[in-house]
């Protein structure tokens, strides 16, 4: 046994909570942290993913406590200043993959393609695409027939833009596959997903679509090892100009107005309860109380609210949800029910400050939808579309008005 474990053996837990490792006192109180430090290396390294790569403002309580809502608060408290970097979340589908492979041949697929493993899905001719769409799967039905002839339709549009020397991939979502058709207002008008658009003709997007005969947004680029990086335009080895519009960020450009009352009050209630917060979701605890999987369980409640149209008084409906869920077994039930009964007002305030954070996010992203721009976005005729991105790694949505339609939406 190291020295600094046989101390601590003997020390308190009280007197070890005390020690301040920025300043330790003695070889005892050194060693004590240098076996800390080394332990909390380890924890951080093996902490539980939570969530998605980009998180709503208000997952941030539920990823990093209470830092996590103080993050997601500046995020967007900083928009009554600037929206500089904040873009439109387009609904582009499906999902796709191009650009070339290491012996530089040109490359098209959609996300099942790219990440299969019983098949070859990086497919390098118009022909094998359309193959494999048909022979995956158990059934080939007409919409399936139609998506593979869609997709093999617009695989000599993008093998024009990518450059010879270009090597790996883009990962983008298609907008449209073939010019989309105006309506009476001059505007054109497509529902690649769930969000109609509508850009009126003579405005700058329109003119690039005009000159287009296929549109899709990109997001990352991937190496061959996986690896995804976030993109700037001009993309080096891609045209800027051919029969595929790959649309730049579309940019807001008007502040929102940002109630500061709501938001002192709601960083106020965060700062008060900080520390009760902050032990409810500490992962060294929740692992040695063997609930390491507490944190998505909170993530994924959330989420499955948009079904039910509301989201107030989540922390009462919390454990009825994860006493219906199958797939948690009875001890665990019990055990979550203990642990929350035990920091039962650290419970309540993490869903209170999830309802507020989510209420002044809809606020801006609602004032967002209002401003003039280019890109009209509705779902069934309701203003606004999937919603904006903050930074590149927030996303600003509104769950009951996208996530809500999206999850409704039959495929």
């Amino acid at each position: 046994m190291r020295a600094f474990e046989i101390l601590s053996e003997k020390w308190s837990k009280k007197y070890k909570n005390s020690i301040n490792c920025s300043n330790p006192k003695g070889f005892s109180q050194k060693a004590h942290c240098a076996g800390r430090n080394k332990n909390e290396s380890i924890n951080e390294a093996e902490k539980p993913k939570v969530g998605r790569e980009m998180p709503h403002p208000e997952d941030r309580i539920v990823i990093d406590g209470s830092k996590g809502a103080f993050e997601s608060l500046d995020e967007l408290e900083s928009m009554a200043n600037s929206v500089e970097d904040v873009t439109v979340k387009w609904d582009g589908s499906p999902a796709i993959f191009f650009g070339r492979n290491e012996a530089g041949e040109f490359v098209l697929t959609d996300i099942a393609g790219f990440t299969a493993k019983g098949y070859q899905g990086k497919v390098t001719s118009a022909d094998d695409l359309e193959s494999m769409v048909l022979n995956r799967g158990k059934e080939v039905n007409d919409q399936r027939k139609q998506f593979a002839n869609s997709m093999k339709g617009i695989w000599n549009n993008f093998a024009q833009m990518v450059e010879p020397n270009f090597r790996g991939y883009l990962k983008g979502d298609l907008l449209y596959y073939t010019i989309p058709p105006k309506d009476k207002n001059n505007d054109f008008v497509f529902t690649p997903n769930t969000v109609t658009y509508n850009i009126p003709a003579d405005s700058s997007v329109g003119q690039q679509i005009a000159r287009s005969q296929s549109g899709v947004v990109v997001h990352k680029y991937v190496d061959f090892e996986g690896n995804s990086t976030g993109i700037s335009f001009p993309i080096k080895g891609i045209k800027q100009q051919g029969p595929v519009l790959i649309l730049p960020p579309v940019v807001a450009n008007e502040l929102p107005t940002i109630d500061t009352a709501k938001f002192k009050s709601l960083r106020q209630y965060v700062a008060g309860r900080a520390g009760e917060i902050d032990k409810l979701l500490d992962d060294n605890q929740l692992a040695a109380d063997k609930m390491g999987d507490f944190k998505n369980l909170l993530y994924r409640f959330v989420n499955e609210q948009t079904e039910t149209g509301s989201f107030s008084q989540l922390n009462k409906r919390f454990l009825n949800w994860v006493n219906s869920d199958p797939k948690v077994s009875a001890p665990k039930k019990a055990k979550i029910q203990g642990y929350i009964k035990s920091h039962a007002g650290a419970f309540e305030a993490v869903f209170a400050v999830i309802e507020q954070m989510m209420t002044l996010k809809d606020d801006i992203v609602s004032q967002l939808d209002q401003q003039q721009s280019d890109v009209r976005a509705s779902i069934n005729g309701q203003p606004g579309g999937e919603g904006y991105v903050k930074g590149g790694k927030t996303k600003l949505v509104r769950r009951l008005h996208f996530t809500a339609a999206n999850r409704a939406k039959t495929r």
